[in-house]
C-alpha cells in the first residue's frame, strides 16, 4: 500500500495517527486525573496547527472512541479504549 489512503479501513477503525492520539488521552488523564489542552497534544502529536488536532479529535469522536462537550475546556470522554 502506497500514501496514506485509509479506505480499507471500517469506519470505527482509527488511522495510527489517531490511534496515537487516543493512546496519549488515555495514558495522560491515567497520569493527571484531567485530559489533556490542546496545546499538549498538539506538541505530542509534533503539528503546528491546533486545528490538525481539533480535526483528529472529531474523526475520534464521530468512530465512537470519545465524546467531547462543546465550549467547556478538556472536556473529553473517553467511551472505549482499543486493546
Amino acid at each position: 500500500m502506497t500514501g496514506r489512503n485509509y479506505k480499507w479501513l471500517e469506519k470505527d477503525m482509527l488511522t495510527p495517527r489517531q490511534l496515537k492520539l487516543l493512546n496519549f488521552l488515555i495514558q495522560y488523564k491515567k497520569e493527571h486525573e484531567v485530559m489533556p489542552t490542546f496545546d499538549d497534544m498538539k506538541s505530542f502529536m509534533q503539528v503546528k496547527s491546533k486545528s490538525v488536532v481539533f480535526n483528529m479529535l472529531g474523526y475520534i469522536e464521530w468512530k465512537g472512541y470519545i465524546k467531547r462537550e462543546p465550549a467547556q475546556a478538556r472536556a473529553i470522554t473517553i467511551l472505549k479504549e482499543v486493546v
